[in-house]
C-alpha cells in the first residue's frame, strides 16, 4: 500500500537524519510526517500543481528544532552535505522590515527510497502532481510552538486576517520577542561559561560554551590539574570562536563520544597543539584526527 511505503521511506531519511545530528552532539528535536489524504487535498484546493509544472513537494517532511539559534545554520550545512538540494529558502534578519524568518529546505528523495517512491507512484494518478522530494524545516524550541499556531490559525485560513491588521501586527510582535529571547538564551550561556572559565571551573566552562550533550563523566584528573595548573589553556579554549570548533567536526567523518576528554583532545589537535594535552591523547583518537581532519591542525 502507498502510505506502508511512505512510512518507510520516512524512516529510512529519518534514520539518516538522526544517526548524523546524533553524531555533531548538538542539541536538537526532529520531528516528521507523511501528509494525510485530507492535508493533501486541502493543498490541492489552495495551491495551483500541474502535471508538467510545479508540484507538491512537502508529501514527506521534518522539522528539526534546535536549542540555540546559532546551531540552524550549522544544521542546515549538515542537511546540504546529506541530501541534494532542491531549493533553500533561509531568510536572513531585515533591519528595516520586520517578518517571521523563514528556514526550509527541499531535497530530492535520495537513492533507494527514490525507487520505492517511483514504485508508489506508478499507475497511481493522486501523485501526477506530487514531486520526487521532501522537505526538512529548521526552527527554534523557542519559536517552534509561534510557528504551528501561524500555520494553522494565520496561514491556512488567509481570509480570516485580511482586515486584523492590528492583530496580525501584535502575532508578528509575539514572534519577535521570541527570536530576542532566542539571542537573549545564547547570551546567557555565553556569560555562563565566562563565569565559569574566571572561576577555573573547566567542565561547566566547556559544557556552556560548546552547549552540546555531554555525557555525565568528569574529566580526566591529570587534564584537570594540567588546566588548573595552567589556566592560560583554559583562557585560549574560553577565546575560541564557538561555531568556528563546531563546524570542524561537523564537516568531518569524525565520529566519537561526548566526553570533556575528547573535546579537549580534538580542540587540542585543531586549533592548541599542547605538548601534554597530545600526549594524553589516545593513539586510536589521534589516527582519526590525523585522517579525517588534514590541513586542520597546528602540525
Amino acid at each position: 500500500m502507498p502510505e506502508y511505503g511512505l512510512e518507510l521511506i520516512e524512516k529510512k531519511i529519518k534514520d539518516k537524519l538522526v544517526n548524523e545530528l546524533t553524531r555533531t552532539g548538538l542539541l536538537f528535536r526532529l520531528f516528521s510526517r507523511v501528509k494525510e489524504e485530507i492535508s493533501i487535498n486541502d493543498k490541492f484546493s489552495r495551491k495551483t500543481y500541474s502535471v508538467d509544472g510545479n508540484k507538491m513537494q512537502d508529501l514527506i517532511g521534518f522539522r528539526i528544532t534546535t536549542y540555540f539559534s546559532d546551531d540552524l545554520k550549522i544544521v542546515v550545512d549538515l542537511c546540504e552535505k546529506l541530501f541534494k538540494k532542491i531549493e533553500l529558502v533561509y531568510d536572513e534578519p531585515n533591519t528595516e522590515v520586520f517578518k517571521p524568518l523563514r528556514k526550509n529546505m527541499i531535497c530530492q528523495i535520495p537513492g533507494e527510497e527514490n525507487i520505492i517512491f517511483n514504485e508508489i507512484k506508478t499507475g497511481n494518478r493522486n501523485f501526477d502532481l506530487i514531486d520526487n522530494t521532501f522537505e526538512i524545516q529548521f526552527r527554534t524550541t523557542l519559536s517552534e510552538g509561534w510557528h504551528e499556531v501561524d500555520h494553522l490559525m494565520r496561514y491556512k485560513c488567509k481570509t480570516d486576517w485580511e482586515e486584523l491588521i492590528d492583530e496580525s501586527r501584535m502575532l508578528n510582535g509575539i514572534y519577535a520577542t521570541l527570536e530576542t529571547n532566542d539571542q537573549a538564551l545564547k547570551a546567557l550561556f555565553d556569560d555562563i561559561s565566562y563565569r565559569h572559565y574566571r572561576s577555573k571551573k573547566w567542565e561547566a566552562m566547556l559544557r556552556n560554551k560548546l552547549r552540546l550533550r555531554f555525557r555525565l563523566e568528569a574529566f580526566d584528573p591529570d587534564i584537570l590539574s594540567y588546566l588548573n595548573a595552567n589556566p592560560q589553556i583554559g583562557k585560549n579554549i574560553f577565546k575560541l570562536n564557538r561555531n568556528k570548533i563546531i563546524n570542524t567536526y561537523v564537516t568531518s567523518t569524525l565520529s566519537f563520544p561526548v566526553t570533556f576528554d575528547n573535546w579537549i583532545y580534538f580542540i587540542n589537535f585543531c586549533f592548541l597543539d599542547d605538548g601534554f594535552i597530545k600526549s594524553k591523547t589516545p593513539s586510536f583518537l589521534m589516527e582519526d584526527f590525523k585522517t579525517s581532519l588534514r590541513g586542520n591542525h597546528n602540525d
